[in-house]
């Protein structure tokens, strides 16, 4: 019994420790010991529904043109959110000499090459577009002796706060003990009597189309301004615009030769815009009359596209998907790149 007692002490205690540690978490994966939660999408990892398990599939080398034939390189800048995070999307995607990601919640600093085309792309997900310009500019980017990603500080007490702080411990345990093959098993039989017997599901996700797709609750949530449903104002839509023309004439005087808008659609905004009264943001924001800023907008391509261009258990979009923004980043960029915007546009 006192062996036992020691055996289950020293289980716990390395239970513990890859639960407060991200390299010890690193370590434990090489053995698969620890699976990526993520693995088979982020709206199945949060239902647990088998028709919704969709393992990852890296999506193929992608080949733009070798340069756009300038004689000054261009320098490709984008801050986003998690669907041009580098796992996704990176310098391969791009004719750019040289090319930076910064996450929106990063600050970029930046102090332009003159000597390149410098093009800035601001990329965000419809549910969180009107929070970052309804009320105030872009306030990530700021000019500087140099050019770099501000990180998070790495300092003794942001390490211990890391330590314990509940939501990263939990992720961590979560892939160690109930991300495994059974106990995704056993998630699965009780999801699919929850949604058979009670026909409910967990309140983070929303099945739609009869049951044939699922998306994120924030994408359908009413009231709560992240849905594509959420009654959008004119005056809110103008707000926007006016914030989008100042923040790209703030940009134009840090240094950058073109900025873009890229809002990348709520999942139900193209699977199932008729869910509720659909209040096109989208739409109302690129084709309203005084905005001054050029816009990847893929909503009606993503429409059309005969192929699902998000992933079935997953809020991201496909490699179909990904082509269609990517592609058409590159028309523009090629298009900008020789054709310089007269002053005013």
């Amino acid at each position: 019994m006192k062996l036992a007692r020691y055996i289950f002490l020293f289980i716990f205690i390395g239970i513990w420790a890859i639960g407060t540690s991200t390299e010890l978490t690193k370590w434990a994966a090489e053995p698969g010991l620890v699976h990526d939660s993520y693995r088979y999408g982020d709206l199945y990892r949060l239902s647990n529904l088998k028709d919704f398990k969709d393992p990852r599939i890296p999506c193929p080398p992608y080949r733009p043109m070798d340069s756009y034939g300038t004689t000054k390189p261009v320098h490709l800048y984008i801050v986003g959110d998690s669907f041009t995070e580098a796992d996704r999307i990176g310098q391969g995607n791009f004719a750019a000499q040289r090319y930076l990601y910064t996450h929106w919640s990063q600050t970029l600093h930046i102090k332009p090459d003159t000597t390149a085309i410098n093009i800035l792309i601001l990329e965000t997900v419809e549910r969180h577009f009107r929070e970052k310009f309804t009320h105030h500019p872009i306030q990530n980017i700021l000019p500087d002796s140099a050019t770099f990603v501000g990180a998070y500080p790495n300092t003794p007490m942001n390490r211990l706060d890391d330590l314990f702080r509940a939501s990263s411990t939990e992720g961590r345990l979560d892939q160690l003990l109930f991300q495994n093959s059974l106990f995704l098993t056993l998630k699965e039989w009780k999801a699919q009597f929850n949604l058979r017997v009670f026909g409910r599901t967990t309140p983070e996700v929303t099945l739609v189309n009869q049951g044939e797709d699922i998306v994120y609750y924030m994408d359908t949530d009413t009231p709560n301004i992240t849905s594509s449903f959420t009654d959008l104002s004119q005056a809110e839509v103008d707000s926007i615009v006016g914030h989008l023309n100042e923040s790209k004439a703030l940009l134009e005087k840090m240094g950058f030769d073109r900025v873009i808008l890229s809002v990348i659609p709520n999942k139900v905004s193209v699977l199932m815009p008729t869910y509720g009264d659909y209040n096109q943001l989208i739409t109302r924001t690129v084709q309203h009359p005084l905005l001054q800023m050029e816009a990847i907008d893929v909503l009606e391509d993503f429409r059309k596209s005969p192929e699902n261009p998000y992933l079935k258990g997953d809020s991201h979009w496909t490699c179909q998907g990904q082509k269609i923004w990517v592609d058409k980043a590159n028309q523009y960029i090629y298009s900008w790149v020789h054709e310089p915007a007269q002053d005013g546009s």
